[in-house]
């Protein structure tokens, strides 16, 4: 199956899921990343809010802030690129980006890649080998090529979501992992 027709099967079907459906695995796969040791272990995580019915992960946006961790978001740059910015509380700070995501605000100050320790990424398609299919922009795919070798990449995702096999480029990242419901 081409990209495309694949995102578009995939993104209606996040579309159709009831609020419930949307906290029930999101409340599973917040459950899960906790639990991690890769997550116990590391001091800064970049993470994301929630947009257009994808696992709502604030809950543990929080968490990560609770345990003293740093919490990252990221941010639209320009119309290629993101960068990651440091946050200190998910309520207050954040504003609507160009894609209508919440954001850091622009005075917000860039944090080194370098440091970052995991990154959750969000998607519309993984397979079981990693790959990973996005809206189709490269946001994620050109920030994570410039991590360090040692980051880990978790994919996010509702467990209909994974697939034995996904189309991908030769630039598309892969991620270490994909965390779902189930």
């Amino acid at each position: 199956m081409e990209k495309n027709p694949l995102r578009k099967t995939i993104l209606n079907k996040r579309k159709s899921l009831t609020p419930d459906e949307v906290k029930n695995a999101s409340e599973a796969i917040v459950s899960k990343l906790k639990q991690l040791p890769v997550i116990k272990e590391s001091a800064v995580i970049m993470s994301y809010m929630p947009y257009g019915n994808e696992a709502d992960i604030k809950a543990f946006n929080q968490w990560i802030l609770d345990s003293g961790k740093v919490l990252l978001l990221p941010r639209v740059l320009d119309d290629t690129n993101i960068d990651a910015v440091k946050i200190n509380d998910i309520e207050s700070g954040l504003m609507k980006g160009s894609f209508g995501i919440l954001e850091p605000a622009a005075e917000n100050e860039s944090f080194p890649i370098e440091l970052i320790d995991v990154i959750l990424v969000p998607g519309v398609a993984f397979d079981r080998q990693g790959n990973r299919m996005g809206h189709g922009k490269g946001y994620y795919d050109r920030f994570l090529s410039r991590c360090k070798g040692s980051t880990v990449f978790l994919g996010i995702a509702y467990s209909f979501q994974v697939y034995e096999s996904i189309p991908f480029d030769e630039h598309d990242i892969r991620v270490h992992g994909v965390i779902t419901e189930k």
